[in-house]
């Protein structure tokens, strides 16, 4: 799926990038163009565990989302019997994309020939396969048909898939994040809201903007982030990384003991008590989640294309929060804080785009902040694995 990248400027990247953070150079600008772009659709993404979709955008037996993840075409069902499949959104006739469009139905057909599969991707007809009225042709193996499929994990309501079948097992691939979180009770989650949005920049540049809190106080105000302005690293290569915040710590002048976010009944550890730390993570490459006090956000960041990224965001509180009519109030103000924040970081990627390949032109390389972004290191140091 494209032309191979210089794997030499890779190393020479990859050497610099595991420097010591202090004096460590990150990625080149132009591994958030096209060329490199290409390089990820054939190595990165393929390979990966790829974080698609929440179940929660699929709800009812039936339900069919074409995606594209990177180029590559894909469908996610859910079936008569309630389980999530995935497979090529690629009709095993002409090739054709079989669904353009989210749709609930009991089966798939193709809109060209009529070739027409089950929500499990069995091939069921082939109508007029022999001529005028005739469907069947001898030799020709309906079984042998199928929509091909893809291997699909899931995560609280994350929603993944392994384009070429290659990667860990996903139990596995989840575990480092499960004993991350070992101590949580996310067993009551229940879906609240959805944010949908897009960036005018690579999707690395996205994703590495959401998993450092660097920036809080400079770029979001309003967030009071300054009341908790400490980090610590959250970095397990190859599966997560980013940083987590004490949020048990009192804050500056009220005595104030939750994080800024906080509106609705708190999430708990398995003991009972309020959570202690807020993280901010992405399950590498494509998974965001933020856990804080009183909801969580799952979502993705998909790319659509080298300089653009597609943002699905998800919304969950414990248990009757989700629904509850008392607290509509309350959910409205952290929607409302979310649809504050991700706009405010639009022209920040935009510019970090643009220069991209003037930088390197001009010899400007990129530096971390040894404190706040050694999760930001870990994710690009990821990225240059997964394409090695």
């Amino acid at each position: 799926m494209g032309e191979m990248f210089d794997m030499a400027a890779v190393a020479k990247a990859r050497a610099a990038l595991d420097r010591p953070i202090s004096i460590a150079e990150g990625m080149p600008g132009r591994f958030y163009e096209e060329d490199f772009y290409k390089l990820e659709q054939a190595k990165l993404f393929p390979s990966s565990w790829c974080a698609v979709t929440v179940g929660s955008a699929i709800p009812n037996p039936g339900d069919v989302l074409p995606l594209d993840i990177a180029g590559w075409p894909v469908l996610i069902v859910r079936t008569k019997a309630g389980e999530i499949r995935a497979f090529h959104n690629v009709c095993r006739h002409r090739g054709i994309r079989l669904v353009s469009d989210r749709t609930n139905a009991p089966r798939i057909s193709c809109p060209w020939h009529a070739w027409t599969y089950s929500l499990d991707g069995a091939l069921l007809a082939t109508p007029e396969l022999g001529g005028q009225g005739i469907n069947k042709v001898e030799g020709f193996e309906k079984k042998e048909l199928g929509l091909k499929p893809i291997p699909v994990g899931q995560w609280l309501d994350l929603i993944f898939i392994n384009i070429d079948g290659t990667a860990q097992p996903f139990a596995d691939y989840v575990a480092p994040i499960d004993a991350l979180f070992a101590d949580y009770d996310l067993s009551r989650l229940r879906h609240g809201q959805q944010i949908t949005d897009d960036y005018d920049g690579n999707w690395k540049i996205s994703m590495e903007g959401g998993i450092e809190d660097y920036h809080l106080t400079f770029a979001h105000p309003q967030l009071d982030a300054h009341l908790y302005r400490n980090a610590t690293p959250c970095v397990h290569k190859p599966v997560y990384t980013g940083g987590s915040v004490n949020v048990a710590q009192e804050g500056e002048g009220d005595g104030e003991s939750r994080a800024w976010t906080a509106r609705l009944p708190d999430l708990l550890t398995h003991d009972g008590k309020p959570l202690p730390v807020l993280y901010s993570l992405t399950l590498f490459p494509t998974a965001t989640i933020l856990i804080t006090a009183d909801h969580v956000m799952l979502g993705t960041l998909l790319p659509d294309g080298p300089r653009r990224t597609l943002v699905d965001l998800h919304l969950y509180y414990d248990g009757d929060a989700a629904d509850d009519p008392a607290l509509a109030e309350a959910r409205e103000g952290t929607l409302g804080m979310w649809l504050g924040v991700i706009p405010q970081d639009k022209p920040f990627i935009i510019a970090a785009q643009a220069t991209a390949l003037a930088r390197d032109l001009a010899g400007v390389s990129t530096r971390f902040s040894p404190y706040w972004e050694q999760g930001v290191r870990g994710f690009q140091q990821m990225v240059l694995e997964a394409v090695e």
